[in-house]
């Protein structure tokens, strides 16, 4: 079930539908929720919902084990359950294969070939996002920042909520576990923004983020060869706001969907193309997860603390993970080493913005194309076909192969202008959603379901959703 389709919009009519009724009752307005959570998540594959239960129940246990005082001394033992336990599953069930697979090419390169046998297991949807997060609550809990969770089915709406619980964004306890006894909500207001922010993210992923993708990303990365390094450039471009759409899109559903429900889940983006540093574009993209690496990492390891060389070390480790989280593949890996280098790079060469405005503007752009490159790293491709994508950006004397095509251009200038529009066009749209009549919102679902309507064939799957 996916959030694009008419089955979702039902799901969301008929849970809200049934909330409205059970509202009065904290108790069975959580067990509701948490019933259509695992039933979403069911949709995609019911084996997985162990994997998902087994997490909940584990942080659950470490919490409530760290809030007795009598553990005082098995504390770090008790957080170290959580931590092996969440990244272990992570690591059998997203990595093991490819783990395998490093490990018999490395025997065979010292002479000692060995077969390893292959687990063949499919990737459970969403286990990258919902374990850093049940993680988090435990490492909160551990530091004393936040109180245990008594009961087990508001915890497990936490861990499980159904509009975030696939690709984000990655809620802290502190943020959500407070809203759910939250008294009077949802109010009419937040259905009203919530609507709206879904039909802002439907646009984004179907009629602009999928159809650029379509036109100017997958020919050119089925052959890179036959194009030249002016059409690679606009295939490069093409593919980051492609998937910034696509994840934007994501997003704004996502947080639209909590608010019909009255959660506020946390900001995932903030216009990282205007971001002026390559560090500072990752901390616009996918806010969430990079504030769980800086919280849980990159102050662990020190910091900003230290001399340049930890300095540079500890940004390097952190973009290095957050290279390798994203997904299973050595074109993952290249992305983890190329913006580690690249952040860790920019920050000692260039540790402060220039105080001119017209210098600061080509140090932006010249960070967003740098970071750019490094999105062709998430197409699920062989590193060789990279090879040959970045080699293609060095033809500008070759001629063209085709790819340019004026209606996909123009819905790429739309997406481009679109993300750099100020702020306020989107919190106008939100204040209009909060305020605006019944009858206006209906129509402005159905004006945005007929659009995306035109364009249903050409849709493909939440990029994130595979992580």
């Amino acid at each position: 079930m996916r959030f694009t389709e008419l089955s979702y919009f039902v799901l969301l009519v008929v849970a809200l539908a049934v909330s409205r009724v059970v509202r009065r009752s904290t108790t069975l307005g959580v067990l509701w929720l948490l019933a259509v959570s695992l039933y979403f998540y069911a949709c995609w594959e019911p084996i997985f919902l162990v994997l998902l239960v087994v997490s909940t129940l584990l942080d659950y246990s470490v919490g409530a084990a760290l809030g007795n005082p009598a553990n005082r001394r098995s504390r770090k033992l008790l957080l170290g359950y959580s931590i092996v336990g969440n990244l272990g599953m992570l690591a059998v069930f997203k990595y093991g294969d490819f783990l395998l697979d490093l490990a018999s090419e490395a025997a065979a390169a010292l002479g000692h070939p060995v077969a390893l046998p292959r687990l063949g297991i499919a990737l459970p949807i969403g286990i990258s996002f919902y374990s850093f997060q049940t993680l988090s609550y435990s490492i909160d809990v551990y530091r004393r920042q936040q109180a245990p969770v008594r009961s087990l089915p508001e915890f497990a709406l936490f861990v499980c909520f159904f509009p975030q619980l696939v690709a984000g964004p990655i809620v802290r306890a502190g943020e959500f576990l407070p809203q759910v006894r939250e008294p009077g909500r949802p109010d009419a207001g937040r259905v009203g923004e919530g609507l709206v922010l879904i039909c802002i993210g439907l646009v984004k992923k179907i009629v602009l983020g999928d159809q650029i993708g379509r036109a100017l990303v997958e020919p050119f990365f089925a052959a890179p060869g036959h194009y030249n390094g002016p059409e690679a450039l606009l295939s490069n471009w093409a593919s980051y706001f492609a998937l910034y759409c696509d994840f934007s899109g994501y997003t704004d559903i996502a947080l639209g969907s909590a608010l019909l429900f009255g959660f506020v889940l946390p900001t995932n983006f903030d216009r990282p193309a205007f971001a002026a540093s390559p560090a500072d574009h990752w901390r616009r993209w996918h806010m969430t997860l990079g504030t769980f690496l800086r919280d849980y990492l990159y102050f662990p390891l020190g910091g900003s603390r230290g001399g340049p060389v930890r300095q540079w070390w500890n940004l390097f480790v952190v973009f290095f993970v957050a290279g390798i989280w994203h997904g299973v593949g050595l074109s993952y890996v290249v992305m983890g080493i190329y913006n580690g280098v690249l952040a860790a790079s920019w920050r000692l060469l260039r540790p402060a913005p220039s105080p001119r405005p017209w210098v600061r503007g080509m140090e932006s752009l010249l960070a967003f194309q740098l970071t750019a490159f490094s999105v062709a790293c998430l197409r699920p491709i062989p590193l060789a076909r990279l090879g040959e994508a970045a080699v293609a950006l060095l033809r500008w004397d070759a001629p063209a192969g085709g790819l340019f095509n004026a209606w996909a251009v123009g819905w790429l200038a739309v997406a481009i202008g679109l993300h750099l529009s100020p702020r306020g066009w989107k919190a106008a749209l939100c204040t209009w959603g909060r305020e605006a009549p019944a009858l206006a919102l209906a129509t402005l679902g159905v004006a945005t379901g007929g659009l995306c309507a035109l364009y249903a064939a050409g849709t493909r799957d939440f990029y994130y959703f595979q992580f």
